[in-house]
């Protein structure tokens, strides 16, 4: 089973520093006001750090412990605080995706029925990170439920979508995992903020290739990786797959149809 990456939980706890409390520009006079009240919530600032500690225990090794010592806090705090409230929620990482989910609720047929609203993102990535350490613990089925109620909140994250496809690279389910990294390719292109972007996107891309070669699509799967590369031409990952991709066409020339197996495909 391939584990959520270790540097994916470091940039993610990069990011909550950047987060919408204090750092993202407003979208609209009522989303900074929404912001300014966020970052004036006590009771917010209290969840952001019980999902810091969280963090912290994951990165020493308790998945367990942060789950029912932290994530699900932070959940159940959000679940109580709108248990009667009936609207739609969003969570938005900065003004693009904030304002891009509103306008879909606006023009969606059942949304401008029941509401919509956007609402500080340490709710869904309390349920991300919970899928994080779900994964951390061999509990695939749960952890695929948390990465959707994440995605539930938050659609066009790119982060919450390399997730959930890395969870089905895990799962050698190729189908799926593909076309959710495409869709995190997408998102990442379109709506995750600038200090991420590029990391995403490559994330993405890298996962699609990573499928490609289990399909023996070579050349497609040379592609994304050189796409990694231009943005980032110190992208070690991309580069260890290209030298993959290099091995492989290398045995197939000098033993073709040996039957000899190809070499193990770094993850």
């Amino acid at each position: 089973m391939i584990k959520l990456g270790k540097l994916s939980l470091l940039l993610f706890a990069a990011a909550l520093a950047l987060s919408a409390y204090g750092q993202a520009a407003p979208a609209s006079p009522p989303a900074a006001d929404a912001a300014q009240a966020a970052v004036r919530n006590p009771e917010d600032l209290a969840l952001e750090q019980q999902l810091r500690q969280g963090i912290g225990l994951l990165q020493s090794g308790r998945p367990a412990q942060a789950i029912t010592d932290h994530f699900d806090k932070v959940i159940a705090a959000f679940e109580l605080r709108f248990k009667d409230d009936t609207r739609k929620f969003y969570t938005g990482r900065w003004q693009i995706d904030t304002l891009m989910y509103l306008v879909e609720a606006a023009a969606s047929k059942e949304e401008p029925k029941r509401g919509a609203v956007v609402v500080p993102s340490l709710w869904s990535d309390a349920w991300y990170l919970k899928g994080y350490a779900l994964v951390e613990l061999r509990r695939i089925s749960e952890a695929k439920s948390a990465l959707e109620s994440a995605l539930a909140l938050s659609p066009r994250n790119s982060q919450y979508l390399g997730e959930l496809g890395n969870l089905y690279l895990g799962l050698r389910d190729w189908p799926s995992a593909f076309a959710t990294f495409e869709k995190a390719a997408a998102a990442a292109g379109e709506f995750s903020p600038p200090e991420v972007k590029n990391a995403e996107l490559s994330r993405a891309w890298r996962g699609m290739g990573y499928v490609y070669i289990e399909q023996n699509r070579l050349d497609e799967a040379e592609k994304m990786y050189l796409q990694c590369l231009g943005l980032d031409k110190n992208d070690q990952r991309a580069r260890g797959q290209l030298s993959y991709i290099a091995d492989v066409r290398s045995k197939r020339l000098s033993a073709p149809g040996d039957g000899s197996p190809l070499p193990s495909l770094p993850k």
